[in-house]
């Protein structure tokens, strides 16, 4: 969403600022330092109110290693309105949550994870170190960095000071006859099978341990209200006093308990620590100390073999003053941020002005969430490695102890602040009080307006009249917000997202719709200002939402004006076929080795329809290297399915649960086997149905076999009894292209035939791309028709494509080609450069281009830019590198106003233009290898008028 407010500069403003300063401000020297942080080639930087007392800094940053996302929480500890706390559950047993979920329940307005933990059963886990919450401490280990400093811990004292140290504590039990006993941990496990003394109480959770098959000896010693009540020993689990507490051990130390701890007799424990828990608001735990004093250690105190290497990181830090806390998440483990080492950690940190910092749990744990400004919603603002949230054991979390407030700032939102004239966009109006946090909008009450350009609203939808820049204004009371839009001259070119939808009868499908005016500015549409058409009887399309009908293939066409565009549409067809219902007699009993026996017969024991159901009795000689398989063998020629079958479903009955697991066997058209996965295990009892998918199989033609594989040496024998096999059938239409009405294309009126006239700034240069050499004799002679025409007509050519430089033999002129490196030259009033993409980017080939390119873009003082590379934009292994080169090139045409065109080779000969940016592909030989006509392009300056034509060879 785009968003501002009334102190924010216009769009065009901050783009000149972004764009005219950014060597300045984002360009570092780079280093060879093999243990610095990668050296910087761009960054952008973004800041957000989260709460009075707490901002999020977000910074994107390319390197010369690849991208960091990081993500910053700067929050004031001594802010009055500002609470930080440790966020965990209730209880140590209970199932661990990810950190949006504990920040949510919580009220929180921010989080970040924090302690490593190790994990219990049924998706439990406990932190790896001291924890303190609100002032009360959790758990932790009397052994904890008792011999060296090993894991750090984050603490915050009840002044607001952050303390980040080596935590260490003793914890000592007091038995009746003022014997003392030294205690191992405190609502954590035994690290030593439970020989030495742990304590639990009702944090670690309503329950005791109880004799393990592990340990059935286990003695449990349970005190309320300090005296002890009861002693067991191989005893089932019990409750946890609410107002005491459990000791257990197990062995010699167990019995010296015994002996001591007579039922009747007072005990107690204590736990002191350094620094004293009794004084801190939270404590977590993790690994290094980063930085102290300012100044990166010499050793880390702690390091594994990830932590040598690039990976997600969360990493926590103060200030000098102990008054700031930072909060850092850095992405990893993926192409977008490739993460950082603990020695770039570190680094990173110091950078960020930590005087303190500590490294914590990272990897897939590494999250943090974030309240979205005017809004109570929480949103995970980095992205995870693992694709998905992974549950912690704790987390930091900040909150806002401000009383609600009255209305003090306004914020506008859209989905796009570019705008087609004669066209609606919705705007959203979000309120904060004087403490950031967030207040309801009336939004009777908003008054809208707009200067600059005309138009009208309807609601909070404008429709703009005329075309230019505006800005948008929002009024309630006293406060106001501003949003600088721009109204675009209208479509010249639809693109419609999806662009081709294969659906079953009865789904619909949302469709969007993006316009792309005769300058290559893009805005999305809303779907009530377009005309929807749907061809036969499909389905329908209103206001975007496509609702398939009848099996068929067809089109959906969008239209604004005379600009159309069209997708294709396969509705498909989906039924239930039976495949067999084991009422006649097919299939034997087969074994995959000689540990595997058994029968297969059709019986009425157990039936789910009709009157028979197979059954398969299994005998295994439990494997774990070559598994069993126990199977009911449909033949050779097996079952016979139809090539549309997405799955099968089969009815089995369990009469008892085990994990072996429930499968198939396909032949696919080509007479491949493939095995498919009905169930994972047959933790069931009774009938049920299961399911396999045959997506991944092209054109399935046969079951040969359905069997059970053994997995579990605990049920090494049994039954299964098998009935109603079906198979969904989805029939997809095939498309035929050429009824697909054709998109309307947008012509470039840079396009054209213009007189040459000679002149100061006047010149002509040909361009010339091919991955491919001449293949044959007309080739070669097209290519000397290309290099005779640079020699007699041209000034200068550029050639472009993997085999540029082997084209340009025999040529007098000045040739600019891809595939040499890095290089500028100008000429007259133009700059041109080459760009070497032939490793997949800029950064992959030579990170060193992006400086050298931002230094080029800040010195030019030409009249045209002409940029030639050897592949193109989408073409790069990294979109978000081409994305950043196509945001540059389009901050330098708007804020410079200067001709901007991009050379590659392709495969076809075309242009498109992208926010004033020309990017042309030629196809040269190419094209002629596909049957087509090879051309060649002829560029034409005419002091500040640049045109461009096709010309065949």
């Amino acid at each position: 969403m785009n968003k501002t407010n009334k102190t924010n500069k216009t769009k065009k403003m901050y783009k000149s600022i972004s764009l005219l300063l950014s060597t300045l401000f984002f360009m570092m020297t780079l280093v060879t330092d093999a243990s610095a942080l990668p050296a910087s080639l761009y960054e952008s930087q973004s800041t957000e109110t989260i709460t009075a007392g707490a901002v999020r800094e977000h910074i994107s940053r390319l390197t010369e290693n690849g991208w960091l996302n990081i993500n910053v929480l700067r929050i004031d500890t001594t802010h009055p309105n500002i609470k930080i706390d440790t966020l965990t559950q209730d209880s140590i047993t209970q199932t661990l949550d990810t950190v949006p979920a504990l920040a949510q329940q919580n009220n929180a307005v921010a989080a970040v994870n924090a302690s490593f933990f190790n994990a219990l059963s049924s998706g439990c886990g406990y932190a790896d170190g001291p924890t303190v919450r609100s002032g009360k401490l959790i758990s932790t280990a009397g052994w904890y960095n008792l011999r060296y400093n090993d894991m750090a811990s984050l603490c915050l004292s009840q002044s607001g000071d952050v303390i980040i140290d080596y935590w260490k504590n003793e914890i000592r039990l007091f038995g009746p006859d003022a014997s003392t006993y030294t205690v191992s941990q405190y609502n954590q496990p035994s690290r030593r099978n439970y020989t030495d003394i742990t304590i639990l109480d009702p944090k670690w959770g309503a329950m005791t341990l109880g004799a393990l098959a592990a340990y059935p000896d286990l003695v449990e010693i349970v005190v309320s209200g300090g005296q002890i009540t009861e002693v067991r020993q191989g005893s089932a689990p019990t409750a946890i006093p609410e107002n005491g507490f459990v000791i257990i051990s197990r062995g010699d130390q167990a019995a010296k308990l015994i002996q001591s701890m007579m039922i009747g007799g007072q005990a107690s424990f204590s736990i002191t620590s350094s620094p004293d828990w009794s004084s801190l608001q939270l404590a977590v735990s993790g690994a290094s100390v980063l930085v102290k004093d300012g100044r990166i250690v010499s050793n880390f105190s702690f390091s594994a073999a990830s932590f040598d290497k690039k990976n997600p990181r969360t990493l926590a830090g103060c200030t000098s003053d102990g008054k700031q806390l930072i909060l850092v998440t850095v992405d990893g483990r993926q192409d977008d941020s490739i993460g950082l080492t603990q020695r770039e950690s570190a680094e990173l940190m110091l950078q960020l002005g930590a005087y303190q910092a500590i490294i914590l749990d990272g990897g897939g744990s590494t999250t943090m969430a974030a309240r979205v400004p005017g809004t109570s919603q929480l949103k995970v603002v980095n992205v995870p490695s693992e694709g998905a949230l992974r549950p912690v054991a704790n987390a930091i979390g900040i909150f806002s102890v401000a009383p609600a407030g009255t209305l003090s700032e306004l914020t506008i939102e859209t989905e796009n602040t570019n705008i087609f004239v004669n066209t609606s966009r919705k705007f959203t109006l979000r309120g904060v009080d004087q403490n950031g946090n967030p207040v309801g909008i009336d939004s009777d009450a908003i008054m809208w307006d707009v200067t600059g350009i005309k138009g009208s609203f309807t609601g909070s939808s404008f429709r703009p009249t005329s075309v230019g820049n505006g800005i948008i204004t929002a009024k309630i009371g006293e406060v106001t917000a501003q949003l600088a839009i721009t109204s675009l001259s209208a479509p010249a070119r639809l693109v419609l997202n999806p662009s081709e939808i294969t659906i079953p009868s009865g789904k619909s499908q949302t469709i969007k719709v993006t316009g792309i005016n005769a300058e290559g500015f893009a805005a999305s549409i809303m779907p009530e200002d377009i005309q929807w058409k749907t061809s036969g009887t499909i389905g329908c399309c209103q206001n975007g939402e496509f609702q398939a009908a009848n099996p068929g293939a067809g089109y959906i066409q969008a239209s604004i004006g005379n600009v159309r565009a069209s997708c294709a549409v396969a509705v498909s067809a989906e039924y239930i076929q039976t495949v067999y219902d084991f009422e006649n007699n097919l299939g034997a009993f087969t074994g995959n080795s000689e540990n595997a026996r058994g029968t297969y017969d059709r019986g009425s024991q157990q039936v789910y329809s009709g009157q028979l159901a197979g059954q398969l009795v299994y005998d295994f000689l439990y494997d774990s290297v070559n598994p069993s398989e126990a199977a009911v063998n449909f033949g050779a020629q097996g079952i016979v399915l139809d090539k549309n079958t997405v799955n099968l479903a089969l009815w089995a009955y369990s009469p008892s649960a085990n994990t072996n697991k429930l499968m198939g066997e396909v032949v696919d058209a080509s007479g491949q086997k493939h095995q498919i996965l009905f169930s994972g295990s047959m933790q069931w009892t009774g009938w049920k149905q299961v399911t396999a998918s045959l997506s991944t199989i092209k054109s399935p033609c046969n079951l040969t076999r359905i069997y059970v594989k053994s997995t579990d040496p605990a049920n090494t024998g049994g039954i299964v009894y098998l009935d109603g096999l079906t198979a969904t059938v989805k029939n997809n239409p095939v498309i035929d292209k050429s009824k697909i009405p054709q998109d309307t294309v947008m012509s470039d009126k840079a396009n054209r035939k213009t007189a040459f006239q000679k002149g100061t700034n006047n010149f002509r240069f040909a361009v010339f791309g091919s991955n491919t050499l001449p293949r044959n004799t007309i080739q070669q002679q097209k290519l000397g028709q290309v290099k005779l025409s640079v020699n007699k007509n041209m000034d200068l050519a550029l050639f472009t494509g993997t085999n540029a430089a082997k084209l340009t033999g025999g040529i007098t002129k000045t040739v600019v080609k891809t595939g040499t490196g890095y290089k500028t030259y100008h000429y007259k009033n133009s700059t041109f450069i080459q760009l070497d993409v032939s490793k997949g980017g800029l950064r992959r080939t030579n990170p060193q281009q992006w400086l050298s390119l931002f230094q080029e873009l800040k010195d030019s003082n030409g009249d045209h830019l002409f940029i030639t590379m050897d592949g193109a934009p989408s073409a790069f292994i990294n979109a978000k590198e081409a994305v950043l080169l196509k945001d540059t090139l389009a901050d330098y045409h708007e804020v410079t106003g200067k001709n901007v065109y991009v050379f590659y080779p392709g495969s076809t000969d075309k242009t498109e233009l992208d926010r004033g940016v020309r990017y042309i592909s030629c196809a040269g030989f190419t094209a002629a290898s596909a049957g087509k006509q090879a051309n060649m392009v002829i560029v034409t300056v005419l002091g500040g008028q640049v045109t461009y034509e096709l010309k065949a060879l």
